[in-house]
């Protein structure tokens, strides 16, 4: 009864949001476009709903492959280039930053205070997703959603917290090791660090962004979400077992 009433505060007087997408490389470009498509039509006002898209990163020919880029882009900060994507193709605006992010407060400078912050984490830098858990822990209002990606496999971790308090964990508490994992800042990784990035498959990229969009549908259309929803792209499924796990909480039973 406490969370459906914190959720019904949250839809009368939360109505203002700021979509804050993180990395706009191989989830994130693919999630950006299909956003657009769910914002077209929609007219939301500047006031409504902000979109600010991140990324220090620029395109190169090897992205091409499994990122939505063309040739054309080649060169180009990633950001810069999705937001006059959603500008030209869909008529939505966004705004975006060229730079990385290296702090909670590098995040915190992006949103207004009085906002519901939709913030989608796209990146494989464990520093990043420290940066925004920290930035997370702090909000009053925040859904934070965030992917993460072998070559088939993932999943989308998506915490929640309403009027300051937690309703849903981040990825924090369900791999620990990630808040404890040492290394340089996304903006201090050298090139030769970046290449070795473990590689993920197209179809990979496109589940976790598909995932991202439901659940980023679900937010707009005023529902309250959050949970961990693991998938397989090369077995066809998309599992949520935090629904389960509360399932059979609100039963009795700590099995999971």
């Amino acid at each position: 009864m406490f969370r459906l009433l914190m959720c019904l505060r949250w839809r009368k007087w939360k109505m203002r949001y700021d979509i804050v997408v993180v990395g706009c490389g191989g989830t994130g470009s693919h999630y950006i476009k299909e956003l657009g498509r769910l914002l077209y039509g929609k007219h939301y006002t500047e006031g409504d709903l902000r979109l600010i898209l991140v990324d220090g990163d620029v395109v190169e020919e090897k992205n091409l492959i499994r990122q939505a880029f063309l040739k054309q882009d080649i060169g180009q900060n990633k950001a810069k280039v999705m937001a006059e994507i959603l500008g030209q193709a869909y008529g939505v605006r966004a705004e975006y930053c060229d730079r990385y992010i290296d702090s909670a407060q590098d995040l915190k400078k992006l949103v207004r205070e009085d906002a519901v912050v939709l913030l989608a984490g796209c990146v494989d830098n464990h520093q990043c997703r420290q940066s925004m858990h920290d930035f997370y822990e702090g909000c009053q209002d925040c859904i934070y959603m965030d992917s993460a990606n072998e070559f088939s496999v993932g999943e989308v971790v998506v915490g929640s917290r309403i009027g300051g308090m937690e309703m849903y964990p981040d990825r924090g508490q369900y791999f620990p090791e990630v808040l404890k994992a040492k290394g340089p800042k996304r903006s201090e990784e050298s090139c030769e660090a970046l290449n070795m990035s473990e590689p993920q498959h197209m179809l990979t990229n496109q589940a976790a962004a598909w995932i991202l969009l439901v659940n980023t549908a679900r937010v707009l259309e005023g529902e309250w979400i959050g949970g961990i929803f693991f998938f397989d792209m090369y077995k066809c499924y998309c599992m949520d077992r935090t629904a389960r796990r509360e399932m059979h909480e609100d039963r009795g039973t700590a099995e999971v």
